[in-house]
């Protein structure tokens, strides 16, 4: 954990949403006014819901768009693994920067998500990560309002780069939908749960299905037992803080292991400790 100097530095850009979308054109504004050797590496098409996928059945193209702007036919990760190996091989950027995604990225969301995944890709290869995201009201994709980031990604970004972060974890940044002076404060949250699924499936006809998101946010404060993310005493939940109208800062790290099994299943299979 240390202090990145952004005036200094080198930032690598992507997303899920494709070079082209409007979040990672304001992304790349707020970047360039720190330094100018700011890159972007994106995929050439929207790939949300690309989790961490890498391509390795078919051939990536890597294409110039404009100055230090390159589009890639592949997922998020894959972007991040070309951007480093290869567009930016002289030298590595100091920090990772995926988004701004339309759309929050909480709760079960971060399973899905190929903002969230390129910011992972950058942590495993030991480059500073951060996820940032903006929501939106329900079914008003094409109408999203990116005041909010504007407002307030650049102090978001002087805090956590003043201080740094442990570099095992990558920050998940959401952004709440409200008008600029509604907004509460900033946050440091665990990652929740919503009180129902927002994952939807729709059958357009025999045999032809298409897959979804509703971005609903909600959760219940009655105990659930099926819950997937047990809260942490004295912390807010992503899902709560956006509720609220707070911006929401998540640490996430890679580590899936589920520390309070072990004991259990070693009972389980009569296995010793060695």
């Amino acid at each position: 954990m240390f202090p990145i100097d952004l005036k200094n530095s080198r930032i690598l850009i992507t997303n899920d949403d494709g070079y082209s979308a409007d979040g990672i054109k304001i992304l790349y504004e707020i970047a360039k006014s720190y330094t100018s050797d700011v890159w972007i590496v994106a995929p050439e098409y929207e790939k949300s819901g690309a989790s961490h996928a890498l391509t390795f059945i078919k051939d990536l193209t890597l294409k110039k768009q404009d100055e230090n702007i390159y589009s890639v036919n592949g997922t998020p990760s894959d972007c991040v693994v070309i951007a480093l190996e290869n567009v930016l091989q002289d030298k590595r950027p100091d920090i990772l920067l995926s988004g701004i995604n339309s759309g929050v990225n909480v709760a079960e969301d971060v399973t899905y998500s190929g903002t969230i995944a390129a910011a992972m890709e950058g942590v495993i290869r030991r480059v500073p990560s951060i996820a940032i995201s903006q929501n939106y009201d329900l079914g008003k994709k094409n109408e999203i309002s990116w005041d909010v980031s504007k407002a307030f990604l650049d102090k978001v970004l002087d805090s956590v780069s003043a201080t740094g972060w442990d570099f095992n974890s990558l920050l998940n940044v959401n952004f709440p939908q409200c008008n600029v002076n509604e907004v509460n404060g900033i946050e440091v949250t665990s990652q929740g749960n919503r009180e129902t699924d927002d994952l939807v499936l729709w059958k357009k006809e025999n045999n032809l299905f298409r897959i979804g998101l509703q971005r609903r946010l909600g959760e219940s404060s009655k105990p659930k037992n099926n819950i997937l993310n047990k809260p942490i005493d004295g912390v807010m939940t992503d899902v709560v803080a956006l509720t609220s109208n707070k911006i929401s800062i998540t640490p996430l790290h890679l580590d899936l292991t589920h520390a309070a099994s072990i004991e259990i299943l070693r009972k389980s299979l009569k296995l010793k400790q060695t």
